[in-house]
């Protein structure tokens, strides 16, 4: 067993890793990297400054990833709506088609759907193709104008 392994689970237990590359200003939140900024902006705009920094827009593959960064947010209490990596490929499909999308622009199906009640809601004349934590709804899943800048956005690693 590798030297620097014993170690760590000798002296850290379950703490972090001295040599985790999930380091400020990112955390770690369950298995995820995340960094979360509060800058208000849009979602088109998250999600070329997330590509700027070699990472992109927070993908939620399972349900608990989404939830364990839910309440991180409501811990951090800063009333503060984020964009995150979930996008509407085709606003004619009632429902939408919902995409995760990744750094290298590939696009990976929504296996569940945790959409506030009354969500999605975009249509034609008024498209919603982004998501958001919506912090008046105590971070529950909505969807959004991509253009309008509602506010922070959370990259991952």
């Amino acid at each position: 067993m590798n030297v620097n392994l014993q170690y760590e689970q000798k002296y850290l237990g379950n703490r972090q890793s001295f040599f985790d590359e999930c380091s400020y200003p990112y955390r770690r939140v369950g298995k995820g990297c995340y960094l979360i900024q509060n800058d208000k902006t849009s979602g088109d705009e998250a999600f070329a400054k997330c590509l700027r920094r070699g990472v992109y827009l927070a993908n939620f593959e399972t349900l608990n990833e989404a939830l364990l960064l839910k309440y991180e947010l409501l811990k951090m209490n800063t009333g503060v709506h984020y964009y995150f990596g979930g996008r509407n490929i085709n606003r004619y499909k009632p429902g939408g088609d919902w995409r995760w999308i990744k750094k290298n622009g590939e696009m990976v199906k929504m296996t569940y759907f945790a959409f506030d009640t009354g969500e999605p809601n975009g249509s034609l004349s008024a498209s919603e193709d982004c998501l958001i934590f919506n912090v008046s709804r105590r971070y529950r899943i909505h969807n959004i104008d991509c253009g309008g800048s509602y506010g922070g956005y959370i990259c991952e690693k």
